[in-house]
């Protein structure tokens, strides 16, 4: 019986270099409203049917999956995101999952993660490396990046956003297997990021 856990390993390396120092410094702190949620998001709200499985909480958030994903039993050695959710029944050979790690620095702008995130992406050894148009998620504008990475003798493609109170960002980074067509996973994505919500 195959377990999710070694598949989502593979998801490593895309999200904690972006999660790393280069993307700090020069990032001007969004102002907050009284909810803690950043103002003046002029991209596009997300508009998707929402995903109706479990609820995952993590410091400070909520998100929903779809049907059939939930929290790994096991955890990944090495890893200690903010929260993670899996395909539990995946059976394509890599196991699609969301992870959502706390950014060590704060807040990032989406200017910063455009240009600095992109370079830490192809520092990975990511491929096909591209900005996709921002969206607003929970009152928060979002860059989003997509990339193929290579780990462990799979191929993947992750789907990321980054999601902000006037403090805080929360890297989310969904990962998928490179058959996953492209707007298929954003559908998926979008699904679960429609009913973020701030605690």
């Amino acid at each position: 019986m195959r377990s999710p856990i070694p598949a989502a390993a593979v998801l490593l390396a895309a999200t904690l270099a972006l999660a790393g120092c280069s993307l700090g410094g020069g990032a001007e702190k969004p102002s907050g409203d009284s909810t803690g949620t950043v103002q003046e998001a002029t991209a596009p709200k997300i508009d998707a049917p929402a995903a109706t499985g479990q609820t995952i909480s993590g410091d400070g958030y909520s998100y929903v999956v779809p049907e059939g994903w939930g929290v790994p039993e096991q955890s990944v050695p090495g890893f200690d995101p903010d929260s993670l959710a899996a395909d539990l029944q995946d059976a394509d050979g890599f196991t699609d999952n969301v992870n959502v790690v706390k950014s060590p620095v704060g807040v990032v702008d989406a200017d910063r993660v455009e240009s600095a995130g992109v370079k830490e992406l192809d520092a990975a050894g990511a491929s096909e490396v591209t900005v996709n148009d921002r969206v607003t998620i929970a009152g928060s504008e979002s860059a989003h990046l997509t990339a193929l990475m290579t780990a462990g003798g799979a191929t993947y493609a992750i789907e990321q956003y980054y999601v902000s109170t006037a403090d805080q960002t929360y890297i989310v980074t969904f990962s998928f297997n490179d058959t996953v067509a492209s707007a298929e996973r954003t559908a998926l994505a979008e699904s679960v990021l429609v009913t973020w919500r701030w605690a």
